[in-house]
């Protein structure tokens, strides 16, 4: 009989690991900027928070909608399509500019990281970001040694992106062919995001799901798509290791 694999477990990025603020101060600072051509009516109710939501709900279409997506999206608030496509293009270069100066990992995770792979657990991340970019903040913070398998944005193209399982079942084929395990056991892997599409993406595949709160999604957003388990933080998953994977001795 084959030797079973370690358990795995597998991370977003944005919200789970790393506390994009970047990505916030942008959408506030953009409420204040007149050129943007606001619906004024709809803006006067409309905070940061929502604005960033809206660009990352479109974010998360495959490859060829993502721009449709937000554009749609940012119709109600940004009427017209040329200062939409305007919008975009500048929080898009903002964010890239400013987002290594405000954003940071959270507190903690380098430590609960550590610890979870200490126990054996081999860890990746899933994600919609770009490899350039995973591979850039994994490197600052002393962390590609943990984390040294990820799918992103780059691999859309053959994988797709979440809510589809694909991303999670690329990042497994790496992990597969890189340690020469046999057959993936479903029930010893774990998927954490921050938002629905994780979600369902850990649903879809059929591994366990963890939702946490650190990110944007609102905790009842989250609690209606009945995760496996639902924490405040990632800082909380040392503690549960028992119920994730019962038949492990932590």
């Amino acid at each position: 009989m084959a030797k079973k694999h370690p358990p795995i477990i597998m991370f977003d990025l944005d919200g789970v690991l790393l506390n994009s603020r970047a990505h916030l101060l942008v959408a506030m600072q953009a409420l204040t900027d007149s050129t943007n051509r606001w619906n004024h009516l709809v803006a006067s109710t409309t905070t940061g928070l929502e604005v960033l939501r809206l660009v990352e709900s479109g974010a998360r279409a495959r490859n060829y909608a993502t721009i449709k997506a937000m554009m749609q999206n940012l119709v109600e608030l940004i009427p017209s399509r040329i200062s939409r496509i305007l919008f975009l293009a500048k929080y898009n270069r903002t964010v890239n500019k400013i987002e290594w100066e405000y954003s940071h990992f959270f507190p903690g995770i380098g430590e609960t990281l550590n610890k979870l792979a200490k126990k054996g657990i081999i860890l990746g991340a899933a994600t919609n970001s770009y490899g350039y970019r995973i591979k850039k903040w994994l490197e600052l913070a002393n962390l590609s040694h943990l984390i040294q398998f990820y799918t992103s944005r780059d691999d859309r193209k053959v994988l797709g992106s979440k809510p589809s399982p694909k991303p999670l079942f690329g990042l497994l084929v790496k992990m597969k062919r890189h340690y020469k395990w046999g057959r993936i056991d479903l029930n010893r892997v774990a998927f954490v995001g921050d938002n629905i599409t994780d979600i369902l993406a850990a649903k879809r595949a059929r591994v366990k799901s963890i939702a946490v709160k650190s990110g944007h999604a609102y905790p009842e957003e989250l609690s209606i798509m009945k995760p496996d388990f639902l924490l405040k933080d990632v800082n909380e998953i040392p503690s549960i290791l028992n119920q994730l994977f019962p038949n492990m001795d932590f």
